[in-house]
């Protein structure tokens, strides 16, 4: 386990998991009225189609609102499997500094939860790393071949 550790690249690791937070927030914020369909009249000469097939826009905002539906159904089913790996406090670090809609600050949560800086640190770094793991998004380092 400590090799597999020692050849995470730490940085690109910490960019995927903020962006997986940062999709995380975005799903949160979004809600189903975002794809309502548009009911005003217009009044355009259309071409005719010859497939008989008719799509209203009420009928496209319905099929692309449940797509939207089943991605954020996967999206959250996959990332609440990694959050569970983690310890509970490592899941309450995790989701005071990042998943609230308004994340609290570092200091802020340290004194929350009683606990030193330098160990806040050390267990969020783990949390972070164990969260990447679970997810499956870590990023390894490329071995350099020297000819």
């Amino acid at each position: 386990m400590i090799e597999i550790l020692q050849n995470i690249d730490g940085e690109a690791t910490q960019k995927e998991i903020e962006n997986i937070f940062r999709q995380y927030r975005t799903y949160m914020l979004t809600t189903p009225d975002d794809f309502m369909p548009s009911i005003t009249a217009k009044y355009t000469l259309e071409m005719p189609t010859f497939s008989n097939v008719k799509q209203s826009s009420v009928e496209g905002a319905a099929i692309e609102c449940v797509d939207k539906e089943k991605e954020y159904e996967r999206f959250f089913a996959w990332f609440n499997r990694g959050l569970s790996r983690l310890t509970s406090i490592e899941r309450r670090i995790v989701t005071l500094a990042f998943l609230e809609t308004e994340p609290m600050y570092n200091y802020e949560i340290y004194t929350e939860l009683r606990m030193s800086k330098s160990k806040y640190y050390r267990l969020r770094n783990r949390a972070l790393y164990k969260l990447a793991i679970g997810l499956g998004i870590e990023v390894y380092q490329v071995a350099e071949v020297v000819q």
